[in-house]
């Protein structure tokens, strides 16, 4: 893996989503989460020995290949905002967990959806085949279960198996709702709270219960993580629209050519039924040209991606999500008044404030 320094770490986050208020209200962290921050990457580089198989090399390929690491900073983040600021050794554990989950997620997903393309890298998928990719994610969730139970902390496997529980049930319905142009925003959160904000919760609730936050401090602190998930995947989806048209082909309609449709697309195509019957015919002909494949791709040209993109501001849809995007920011920072006053909270609100910086 990559030698990356504590404060590259620590603003990863900011630099990928362009959060440029938010690197300077980060910096006053990094020098205390130094020590924390190179034990997470260590600890995340030597994980896995790609020498052993196949299948542990196709987990390697993916951890080498990074990430924004939001997950582990904000656990760490939190245990650093409990008095005397020193969490145990165990955090760094935990920190360890949520990314190493984060990305077994990852390689998974990449089986299902056919990726080719993670982190501006082949995915272990294309590189290995499926099946290592599927089984270097067991790999990684065994790892991760391995850790968790080597931090000592109460509660946090059971939490763990409950937020898998989640996932997987959020990506069956994601499954089920394939190439569907009728969702609705609840089915859209139905989906996004399981894939994305669980995860959040659970990293911000290691970080609480390592140093033994009360129940109702950790419930607060999942109050935070799960809007602070929330506006993060909202984000992605309103970010992946501020591509140029003439290359979306590339970037939004992947996800629309493989069946999934995001927030601003879901409320434009509820405006626009026209538009939305198009992007139907098209998957209806994916689904004749493949009979048989268990995923088939649909093809959306220029011209349908530019007039999807359109709709999407046209509608109000983007400015929807925007504020959609206010809002969980609001309620994820007044869940952090369970905190006292430190620069780790302080770090904390940084993180959900600058996504409804960068949203506006």
């Amino acid at each position: 893996m990559p030698q990356t320094t504590a404060r590259q770490a620590l603003l990863r986050l900011a630099q990928t989503h362009d959060l440029t208020g938010v690197k300077e209200r980060l910096l006053p962290m990094a020098d205390t989460l130094s020590a924390d921050l190179m034990a997470l990457e260590q600890g995340l580089a030597s994980t896995i020995d790609p020498a052993q198989h196949q299948v542990a090399a196709a987990a390697a390929h993916l951890m080498a290949a990074g990430g924004k690491r939001v997950r582990p900073v904000l656990c760490l983040l939190v245990a650093k905002a409990f008095p005397p600021h020193e969490p145990p050794p165990s955090i760094v554990l935990l920190a360890q967990v949520a990314e190493l989950i984060h990305n077994a997620t990852l390689m998974h997903d990449d089986v299902i959806d056919l990726g080719d393309t993670r982190r501006d890298r082949p995915t272990a998928r294309f590189v290995f085949g499926n099946g290592a990719s599927v089984l270097g994610g067991d790999l990684l969730l065994v790892q991760a279960m391995g850790l968790i139970e080597a931090a000592g902390v109460p509660g946090l496997l059971a939490s763990m198996l409950d937020v898998l529980r989640r996932m997987i049930a959020a990506e069956s319905l994601q499954l089920e709702n394939r190439y569907r142009t009728d969702l609705t925003t609840d089915e859209y959160f139905a989906v996004s709270k399981g894939k994305t904000a669980s995860l959040f919760e659970w990293a911000v609730e290691a970080g609480g219960r390592s140093v033994g936050a009360t129940d109702d401090v950790v419930s607060s602190l999942i109050e935070f993580g799960h809007h602070t998930g929330i506006a993060f995947q909202l984000l992605d989806d309103l970010l992946d629209l501020e591509h140029d048209p003439a290359s979306i082909g590339k970037n939004v309609l992947q996800d629309v050519q493989g069946g999934t449709l995001t927030l601003p697309i879901i409320l434009a195509l509820a405006e626009q039924p026209a538009l939305a019957e198009r992007i139907a015919a098209v998957a209806r002909e994916a689904s004749r040209d493949h009979v048989g494949d268990e995923h088939p791709v649909a093809s959306l040209d220029d011209e349908l991606a530019a007039d999807l993109v359109r709709a999407v501001r046209d509608t109000g849809a983007r400015d929807a999500t925007r504020k959609l995007i206010a809002t969980h920011t609001a309620r994820a920072l007044s869940a952090l008044g369970v905190l006292p006053p430190s620069p780790a909270r302080d770090a904390l609100a940084a993180v959900a404030t600058g996504m409804a910086e960068r949203a506006r």
